[in-house]
């Protein structure tokens, strides 16, 4: 449970996946006074029902009136979430105003005004590196997304020792789970290959050995709420992933066996096909990702992978076809 009582916590990209999903876990945990910070995007608004918040700011309006909006209220904290996540947009300095300017200044705002700041880092900045731990050496991002994740985390890390308070930032690896419908080609796989098989029964899979990290969203938003209670914690970066990677190709058949488990499709419906990676994504394209040197307060709630993915999909079967099966 939160510890902080009538005061606001912040939420930025708080109508989007992992955002909406802190803000529920925040209300769920009897705190009503959030303010969030997204851009008007009707796409996401629908993450938005049943959340309680007080204000909805749009940072699209800049950092003068995001202060002058934010010096309204007594702030807890600072949840960074927002951000571009769109690892094919090659505006370098779109990514870079979006991904590193926005979070220079809420970080600086949390330090003036003496307030926990913890944020969304990516597994993007480690690239193809064969480890996926934080270190310089396995550091090498890919595009403009995965350098703009990890130029701040480079700023945060040069001046950790001179933060007051609390800054602590967690490195996502591949989230799934409810309320990412939005995110079009940015969703993750779990969901990406639930609705090639719904909408056409095909999974269409480059013929690369690729394998990756996947977390849950629920357990996520567990550790994040956590990492603001925890005292002890020294500030810096950490991982959260589950430590685990699975290939595309076990992936798409855990997908298939699940919409055939249900009864949706049968297996003569569902094909698993090979196709090219397109020379555009070689030299851009991530073909392993798999947490290391997890904390404790992460690896205590991200294993069991599978189940949980299966999970999901028997949760968004169970909605879309009117409770065909039961969610376990």
């Amino acid at each position: 449970m939160f510890t902080i009582k009538n005061k606001v916590v912040v939420v930025t990209g708080g109508a989007g996946f992992v955002g909406a999903n802190l803000v529920k876990k925040i209300n769920h945990q009897g705190l009503y006074e959030v303010v969030i910070i997204d851009q008007y995007d009707e796409k996401k608004f629908d993450n938005l029902l049943g959340l309680s918040f007080v204000d909805y700011l749009s940072y699209h309006k800049g950092w003068g009136y995001l202060e002058q909006e934010l010096n309204r209220h007594d702030i807890a904290a600072i949840f960074h979430i927002g951000a571009n996540a769109d690892v094919l947009v090659k505006d370098a300095a779109l990514m870079m105003h979006v991904n590193y300017d926005h979070s220079r200044f809420y970080l600086q705002y949390s330090q003036q005004h003496e307030i926990p700041f913890i944020y969304a880092s990516s597994s993007a900045i480690y690239g193809n590196s064969r480890h996926c731990i934080i270190n310089s050496r396995y550091e090498h991002p890919l595009n403009s997304y995965g350098w703009s994740k990890w130029m701040f985390d480079q700023y945060v890390t040069q001046n950790c020792s001179n933060f007051s308070g609390k800054v602590i930032g967690l490195r996502f690896f591949n989230i799934f789970g409810m309320g990412e419908f939005h995110k079009g080609r940015n969703a993750s796989l779990p969901h990406r290959f639930y609705k090639f098989i719904q909408e056409t029964g095909t999974i269409e899979l480059f013929d690369q050995n690729i394998r990756r990290d996947y977390v849950w969203v629920n357990d996520v938003i567990q550790v994040i709420t956590d990492v603001l209670n925890d005292a002890t914690l020294a500030n810096g970066i950490y991982n959260l992933g589950s430590g685990h990677a699975i290939t595309h190709q076990d992936l798409a058949k855990l997908v298939a066996n699940v919409f055939i488990e249900s009864g949706i499709k049968s297996q003569e419906e569902i094909r698993i096909v090979k196709i090219p990676l397109p020379d555009t994504l070689v030299n851009n394209f991530q073909f392993y990702t798999q947490a290391e040197q997890l904390p404790e307060f992460v690896k205590k709630y991200t294993a069991n992978t599978t189940e949980k993915i299966q999970h999901y999909l028997r949760e968004m079967i169970a909605r879309e076809y009117k409770g065909h099966i039961p969610v376990n």
